[in-house]
């Protein structure tokens, strides 16, 4: 099943879906600007953490290496959780449709960097 990926230009190219791809859905997006939630889909492909609008065009990402990842606090049962980059002043707050949904992305964003660091250099991701 070919996918498409966003390249560092922001331009669209394709890829087999294999095991980098590792997890794939809807999740709500906070605005950077007006903290309004939106839906974007999401694909979680090798250490990058990609989204977009729609299923056919996740156009945008989030590199996961060095990623720090919290549950957010909520005292409104909502699930929100929070990805920050390594070296970034900007963090990104996503809300899963259950708790079940919510710890199952944080899981698998670590994951992801614990595989993607045999190949001798150090990745990790903090889950808190």
């Amino acid at each position: 099943m070919a996918e498409e990926s966003a390249t560092s230009n922001g331009s669209l190219r394709n890829f087999t879906t294999h095991e980098s791809t590792s997890k794939r859905g809807w999740l709500f997006k906070r605005s950077h600007f007006t903290h309004r939630w939106k839906p974007a889909w999401f694909v979680l492909h090798e250490t990058q953490l990609m989204y977009g609008k729609n299923e056919t065009a996740p156009l945008k990402k989030i590199n996961l290496i060095g990623a720090h990842v919290k549950e957010a606090d909520s005292s409104n049962q909502e699930y929100i959780w929070t990805v920050t980059p390594l070296d970034s002043k900007r963090t990104f707050f996503l809300k899963a449709g259950s708790e079940v949904e919510q710890q199952e992305w944080m899981e698998a964003v670590a994951e992801v960097l614990m595989k993607s660091s045999k190949g001798g250099s150090y990745h990790a991701c903090i889950v808190q």
